[in-house]
């Protein structure tokens, strides 16, 4: 197919790149013998070197294979962002396992579910989790959990303090011949490593994610698909090996996390601010301290920062790249972002099942609005949501289909799933786009999402972007409603900020809205809220709103 894009290449970059023929704990390991002393992580004043992680997964993988892990086998990782996290994910690879990481929100059965579905055999959890994990794994194939406190990793001082002040919990642990403990399975293990048993094409991990339908699946990237996502972005970014500095905010369960940050820094030699839980203050504190080069977020992440009272232009002054995706980046935020600090925030767009990138905005350039244009090596088109085999003019919306090296190979144990979504060789998004004449991607909102209002569509995202210019609001999302006359309704829910809390009406933004938006799209119902639930990176769930009465 014609790549009309190019049109709007960026200069000095080929159009196709080589997708590595490596796995991922191969680069980690060239990595290590590159930049041996390096810091692969700082965590709370620890330092972690490249040759650190590089020999503790070794020592991990060998006490895998104690465990009886065979090659293919499913190991879950139920750690935040900890230095335990590499080490049981580049371990269980060179043990010749799969991670299927676990969100540590899940409760019971949302993991049994993961776990029964995948045929996990090893867990890997924190401490602090073991009820739930105890619960979840009833009725499971999993043989043995292996237990890790927090402070394992930290610096003793910390650790003990922790300890003693109760910030650290470690609770009574249930006890039997499956229960291990991660220092344990790692004690006297050789630090070099287990004879390689994967190549680029076994499957690396299983994600799970609601796709474009149904319950949680878990989408099967291989390692070649991640890999080649590690060297796009490197060569899109332009980032220089051994120089490059990311905040850890994203956790690595996601695939956000995961693949554009734990992953491309380890290919890259660039160290990794560990952030175990999302926290602002915290990302105002490191980015200074450590003189960090990348962050990589989502709009609520910088939603936040520019609300925040500490912030401050001095914050960002190492920084030489930040990116945005999981969600549409308001225009207003992205306007604010790059008037205050000169820092451009870089958009970009994927989905779990494409590793996750699809398309980004060349540096240097803004595009309000836009998520970019496809990446190397990929095709995208955008056809009639009702019948995928009419390609939709430039400038019209429907679904988007792209397919690419960064495509997964399918749903573990889904085979009709994956038909369906992979059907004639196009991965079918369930996002509604639209491109331009210059070859730039914008993005509506899912399918389900989209706002049926009397004839009209309504994208959930357009509104919420005009919604962020009005001067009280904090934070919103916007849901259609079931209406008996108009089929669905709009319904906007708001957190104000906080010194325009009780001076300002719901009808008051109501009018607002109404004055800024189309008829048809301004919305109908108002709802001040203190907060919006969030998942674990941080991206607004229009689901759970659409469930309050």
């Amino acid at each position: 197919m014609e790549r009309f894009w190019h049109k709007s290449w960026p200069k000095d970059l080929p159009h196709d790149i080589q997708v590595p023929n490596l796995t991922i704990h191969e680069a980690l390991m060239a990595t290590a013998k590159r930049f041996p002393n390096h810091p692969a992580y700082y965590i709370m004043g620890k330092t972690i070197s490249f040759r650190e992680i590089d020999e503790m997964s070794n020592r991990f993988a060998h006490g895998l294979l104690n465990l009886g892990i065979k090659k293919g086998d499913r190991v879950a990782v139920m750690v935040p962002n900890l230095p335990q996290f590499p080490i049981a994910f580049f371990g269980t690879f060179k043990a010749g396992g799969a991670i299927t990481p676990v969100n540590p929100l899940l409760k019971e059965l949302e993991l049994h579910h993961q776990l029964e579905s995948t045929g996990t055999k090893i867990m890997v959890a924190l401490d602090i989790f073991h009820d739930v994990v105890e619960k979840g794994r009833k009725d499971t194939e999993v043989e043995t959990v292996v237990y890790t406190k927090t402070g394992e990793y930290l610096p003793r001082a910390k650790a003990v303090l922790g300890k003693l002040v109760g910030k650290i919990p470690h609770p009574e642990l249930p006890k039997g011949a499956e229960i291990r403990f991660f220092n344990q399975v790692m004690s006297n293990q050789p630090a070099k490593p287990p004879e390689n048993r994967l190549n680029a094409d076994d499957v690396a991990t299983l994600l799970f994610t609601g796709g474009t339908t149904g319950l949680p699946k878990g989408a099967m990237l291989t390692h070649r698909n991640l890999m080649f996502n590690a060297e796009a972005g490197r060569k899109w970014f332009n980032v220089n090996e051994g120089n490059e500095c990311f905040v850890g905010v994203l956790p690595f369960f996601h695939a956000f996390g995961l693949s554009c940050v734990l992953v491309l820094a380890s290919c890259i030699a660039a160290s990794i601010i560990m952030i175990p839980r999302p926290d602002l203050k915290e990302v105002l504190h490191v980015l200074p301290k450590y003189k960090a080069t990348v962050l990589v977020g989502v709009p609520t992440l910088y939603v936040s920062m520019l609300g925040h009272p500490s912030f401050k232009k001095e914050n960002l002054k190492s920084l030489k790249h930040a990116f945005s995706g999981a969600a549409p980046l308001p225009v207003e935020i992205l306007e604010k972002f790059q008037g205050l600090t000169g820092q451009y925030i870089v958009e970009g767009y994927g989905m779990t099942e494409t590793s996750p990138i699809q398309t980004l905005i060349p540096e240097g350039v803004l595009r309000p609005g836009s998520v970019g244009i496809p990446i190397f090596n990929t095709d995208l088109k955008i056809v009639d949501s009702t019948d995928d085999t009419k390609v939709m003019p430039t400038g019209e919306w429907g679904e988007i289909l792209v397919r690419g090296p960064q495509v997964m190979t399918g749903y573990w144990g889904k085979k009709k799933e994956t038909e369906e979504t992979l059907k004639g060789g196009w991965m079918h998004t369930g996002d509604i786009g639209r491109f331009d004449e210059d070859g730039y991607v914008y993005i509506g909102d899912r399918k389900k999402d989209l706002i049926k209002y009397k004839a009209y569509s309504v994208f959930p995202a357009e509104v919420e972007d005009i919604l962020y210019r009005h001067p009280a609001i904090a934070e919103c999302a916007v849901v259609g409603i079931p209406d008996p006359t108009a089929g669905e309704t709009i319904k906007a829910f708001i957190k104000l900020k906080p010194e325009c809390v009780g001076k300002v009406t719901e009808d008051e933004v109501r009018d607002w809205a109404k004055e800024h938006m189309a008829a048809y799209k301004y919305p109908r119902i108002i709802s001040f809220v203190p907060s919006l639930p969030k998942s674990a990176i941080g991206k607004i769930l229009r689901r759970e709103l659409r469930e309050v009465k």
